[in-house]
């Protein structure tokens, strides 16, 4: 009997599956040649593909807002850094272009989304039900 084996990046949701890999553990040491890792995140260990790896590793300069960003409240509200970019650029690629939109839909719809993991579907949660004074620029 045959199986596969799938690891998903808990930031963007990119999967790779394996049906040679005997447990997650063999899968595990096969991806980190791929240059996948596992990262601590808001007390959570979790799995990183190797294109959020390096973008998370890449050092932003202080004060600076990310070249990709257009602004918005999108923007504003899930932060304006790596994970706060990378997830409104993804709301925006799927059509969600305002807060409103974004409020009608739950964790499990928002990691259905192409390019959205848990980690970023429970940010961007996080970030739209937090109190205005609470969000950080």
């Amino acid at each position: 009997m045959s199986h596969s084996i799938t690891i998903r990046c808990d930031i963007c949701g990119a999967t790779h599956s394996s049906s040679a890999a005997d447990s997650v553990g063999a899968l595990r040491e096969v991806i980190v040649q791929m240059s996948w890792s596992r990262a601590r995140w808001d007390g959570r260990v979790i799995d990183m593909c190797g294109g959020c790896g390096a973008r998370e590793m890449t050092p932003s300069a202080p004060g600076r807002r990310c070249g990709s960003c257009e602004g918005g409240e999108l923007f504003d509200v899930l932060g304006h850094d790596r994970i706060g970019h990378r997830l409104a650029n993804a709301l925006l690629r799927a059509g969600i272009d305002n807060l409103e939109l974004l409020s009608g839909f739950s964790a499990r719809q928002l990691r259905d989304l192409d390019g959205i993991g848990a980690v970023s579907a429970r940010h961007a949660l996080n970030r739209l039900h937090s109190a205005p004074n609470e969000r950080r620029p």
